[in-house]
């Protein structure tokens, strides 16, 4: 008990030092919670409000709950909040550059430079940008199993099940105009329910920071704390021309303090804790390993052919940051499975949960042996990965060779009835498809065969000299040699050539010699036949993984939190320190540590501060926390979320996780993880003193003034 008692004296000193208590939460006991490796990411529909009352005396109404799910919002790929009653919305920089760079007029660079509209005329519309208020929760599990037939093989009960949740999504669509319904799969298929959004389409750009302010330290500080970002952007909904007034949350006047209770409301995107361990050790030995050397092979081609020219290192920024994050995130989620301590006790818990179904004669009767099934499928996907990776068209994002697939499959595909189509041919998809066939950008042929190059080298590395693709591919050559002679001997690079094939239709493409066109002749059956093998696979284990989860919630019940599904969830945590190199990283930075930060480093890039900040700094209370961490559970998705404490009041902005926090992905701890949060006050300050934003600060602290 000794380490627990020196822990209360350090911060009973604390509280003294700083005149504020810090908050005690104990830990969950497992008898309380025996789900604690699931995660927090509660949905709306099912709080845990037994296991917030014994661990926070926290209580909220039925009010609470709606208004926060009220006041948050999604918008692609990430999470956003209302925070003004004139439908201001506040979200991450890194979530907004498609509309920044849109809303750019001729000669502006605002990613570089940054946006502030002073008035409601100067805001900026997002072109094609949607925000979702998540409306309505319904549970429609049995409407789903109902159209599903007993006894239907895996394949004819995805079939059924599918065509089951289109017809609920199209029924609920029709009830309003600006409804958006989605059907979220729950537990691995456990459950199903329907989600009913509020659709707003009309999204207006109000402010974003410099790009390096937003990602200041770069990538070398990504996933990592403390960090001094300011990773902010906002945009304003309006409705038939004029600001909505929704739901919105209330600013906080003091921000957080540490030991505080604070929630992150969002939409974390996937997470893997309901996984098995066959399906943990798929992902560690054979696909992050792959996926892995995938990112580093596009990434070291990117880099090439941004320091090439100033043409392609502007075109090319956006992508070579969402490369750089994927492969630091997947490299954290591998080094989660390849910590013995992370897998011992996931194998723990699955053995723990296995003896209490097979203690039971019933559930081991319908659920005993789906973890043998998921085994089984997982160890024929191995065996089926190389050809996988390989017998497809997307080589790394080749542009030539998916147009040469298009141009194969499109005569063929067009002419079945609709319904016996793959899918992307279908008529719902053929405008698309068709916008992508003719699209007049003039194809990069030195990206194409940098790229094509790297994915050659790949293929001649892992495929048998023999292998049907690889020959149809090199014909004898070296990688470089066969990605330059196809490139260069392509004839699929015009809009006029590309429409004269399609008129020729299987006649055309079946006799042109463009290089392209002929290899995609050769992968065209095998990915076909590939790609019906793998399906059943998949159809296979979503049947056993439904079983798994079925068995979960006939164990645990509610108690156990559903894997993160891009859907709307409230995830509880608390303000805390965390050790870190025999010290510990602290609850808060502040703007002490932006510009110690830069100074440390001599102000090179990328820790170099934007002239606004230098010239603001006499100006700053550099006392002013900037960032902020918490034990709340995120992931992918998050990014963007509000961070609220218990009246519902923002005190931060989530834009990362440390890296001790990616092993999150398939078993939760709160031990070093946290999520890394802008922090209330530091946005206001900034505002007020950086950007020359005193009317946007006014209407944030004017909801709480």
């Amino acid at each position: 008990m000794q380490p627990l008692r020196s822990s209360i004296l350090v911060l009973t000193v604390l509280a003294a030092f700083t005149g504020r208590v810090v908050a005690q939460h104990p830990a969950a006991a497992p008898s309380e919670y025996p789900g604690l490796e699931t995660g927090t990411m509660w949905t709306f529909d099912v709080p845990p409000l037994e296991y917030w009352a014994k661990r926070y005396d926290f209580h909220p109404t039925a009010t609470w709950l709606d208004h926060a799910r009220l006041s948050a919002a999604r918008i692609p790929g990430c999470s956003a909040s209302f925070v003004s009653p004139d439908g201001l919305i506040m979200t991450n920089h890194h979530c907004a550059r498609a509309c920044i760079d849109a809303t750019a007029k001729p000669g502006e660079d605002l990613l570089s430079n940054g946006f502030y509209a002073p008035s409601r005329a100067e805001e900026r519309p997002c072109p094609g940008m949607v925000l979702d208020q998540l409306q309505a929760i319904t549970d429609v599990t049995d409407s789903v199993a109902a159209k599903t037939p007993a006894g239907a093989t895996p394949g004819a009960a995805a079939t059924a099940r599918n065509t089951a949740i289109n017809q609920i999504e199209q029924a609920c669509g029709q009830s309003a105009p600006d409804a958006h319904c989605e059907v979220v799969t729950m537990y691995r298929g456990g459950q199903y329910k329907l989600y009913r959004f509020r659709r707003f389409t009309d999204l207006r750009l109000v402010f974003a920071v410099e790009d390096q302010t937003a990602f200041f330290g770069g990538d070398p500080d990504n996933f990592t704390y403390p960090r001094y970002d300011l990773d902010l952007s906002m945009f304003r909904a309006y409705l038939n021309g004029a600001p909505a007034h929704p739901e919105y949350f209330k600013w906080s006047k003091n921000g957080a303090a540490e030991g505080d209770l604070v929630f992150v409301i969002g939409n974390p995107g996937s997470t893997g804790r309901l996984n098995t361990v066959a399906q943990m050790e798929y992902y560690r030995d054979t696909q992050y390993p792959m996926t892995l050397a995938t990112l580093a092979r596009q990434l070291a081609v990117y880099e090439a052919l941004s320091a090439a020219d100033t043409v392609h290192a502007k075109a090319l920024r956006n992508t070579i940051f969402g490369v750089a994050n994927s492969q630091k995130a997947v490299k954290g989620y591998q080094a989660g499975l390849l910590d013995p301590e992370v897998m011992a006790k996931k194998r723990a818990w699955e053995t723990d949960f296995r003896n209490r179904v097979n203690a039971n004669a019933d559930l081991k009767k319908r659920y005993g042996d789906a973890w043998d099934v998921i085994a089984t499928v997982r160890r024929q996907m191995k065996a089926l990965d190389v050809k996988h990776r390989y017998y497809g068209f997307n080589a790394y994002g080749s542009r030539l060779l998916t147009l040469a697939a298009v141009i194969t499959r499109y005569p063929t595909e067009t002419a079945k009835p609709d319904t016996g189509r793959l899918q992307g041919y279908r008529d719902a998809n053929r405008a698309g498809l068709e916008r992508f066939l003719y699209s007049p950008q003039p194809v990069d042929t030195l990206a194409e065969a940098w790229m094509l190059t790297a994915y050659l080298t790949a293929m001649q590395n892992e495929l048998p000299a023999t292998d049907p693709v690889l020959t149809a591919a090199l014909h004898g050559r070296t990688p470089e040699a066969a990605a330059r002679e196809m490139v260069s001997h392509s004839q699929i690079l015009t809009v006029d050539a590309r429409k004269a094939l399609i008129q020729g239709g299987t006649a055309a493409a079946a006799a042109s010699s463009d290089p392209f066109l002929a290899l995609a002749r050769v992968i065209d059956p095998l990915e076909r036949g590939l790609a019906k093998q793998w399906s059943a696979l998949q159809d296979q284990e979503d049947q056993a993984s439904e079983r798994v989860a079925r068995a979960l919630l006939a164990v645990f019940g509610g108690k156990v939190a559903p894997d993160a599904t891009f859907s709307l969830r409230i995830s509880d945590g608390v303000v805390k320190r965390y050790p870190m190199n025999g010290t510990f990283a602290p609850p808060f930075t502040t703007m002490y540590g932006v510009f110690d930060r830069s100074a440390s480093f001599g102000g090179a890039e990328p820790w170099n501060l934007m002239p606004k900040w230098q010239k603001a700094r006499d100006s700053l209370n550099l006392a002013t926390p900037i960032n902020g961490v918490s034990t709340a559970d995120i992931i992918g998705g998050n990014s963007g979320s509000p961070v609220i404490n218990r009246d519902g009041e923002v005190v931060g902005l989530i834009f990362d996780e440390n890296i001790e926090a990616l092993p999150h992905r398939f078993l939760f701890r709160d031990d070093a993880g946290r999520s890394v949060w802008v922090d209330s006050r530091g946005i206001v300050e900034a505002l007020r003193k950086v950007y020359g934003a005193s009317a946007l600060a006014a209407e944030l602290v004017g909801s709480n003034p």
